[in-house]
């Protein structure tokens, strides 16, 4: 994210904060990448963002409740590329590989993203776990719309769809603890395999 130049610029404070925001957001998960959720503190965060720790808390009341925005607005992201690279396709197939295809390329290709919302939102605990499983269902239930299967309310077991997103989350948080390289053909892969059975 692009810092904007120092002092008097004349650009409007709304746009001032975003970017800070977004600053943080990025900032919170590079560091959680590098030192643990844990370990990772406010001046950390604000100084990786380029920002002030008053800038900081402008935007959040403390850590935690970065990491719970931060987990929010990546997730969407994420789930916003899915969407948009299922809703380019016409066939369920095609949607299908477009959505797993997409997923897969982005978290491999930012791992503090993928570590963040894998290893890191659980060490916020119970709020942590309960976004993580939601964000889960979300994914799972774009790949059962893409399939065009029949979305059933209370399903006594997890969908194939769940049981594929959740498959490739856990894969990518071992490969993040171990401090592996994310392979986005391998993760690809788990997800197709995982999502028909």
């Amino acid at each position: 994210m692009r810092r904007l130049p120092p002092g008097p610029h004349g650009l409007p404070p709304e746009l001032v904060e975003r970017n800070q925001r977004e600053r943080l957001i990025a900032a919170l998960a590079e560091v959680c990448a590098e030192e643990g959720y844990g370990s990772t503190s406010v001046t950390d965060v604000a100084r990786r963002a380029g920002v002030s720790t008053a800038s900081f808390y402008r935007q959040f009341k403390d850590k935690r409740e970065c990491m719970l925005a931060s987990f929010g607005d990546l997730f969407g992201r994420l789930l916003g590329e899915v969407e948009r690279a299922c809703a380019g396709e016409t066939e369920p197939e095609s949607k299908v590989k477009a959505g797993v295809h997409t997923a897969a390329a982005l978290l491999a290709g930012d791992p503090p993203t993928a570590r963040l919302l894998t290893i890191e939102i659980v060490a916020v605990g119970t709020e942590g776990v309960r976004l993580q499983h939601e964000a889960i269902e979300q994914l799972a239930t774009r790949l059962r719309e893409a399939h065009g299967s029949a979305l059933s309310a209370a399903p006594a077991l997890p969908s194939s769809e769940w049981v594929a997103v959740a498959a490739t989350l856990a894969l990518v948080a071992k490969r993040s603890a171990a401090g592996e390289g994310l392979d986005a053909a391998e993760l690809e892969a788990v997800l197709q395999a995982t999502s028909r059975r």
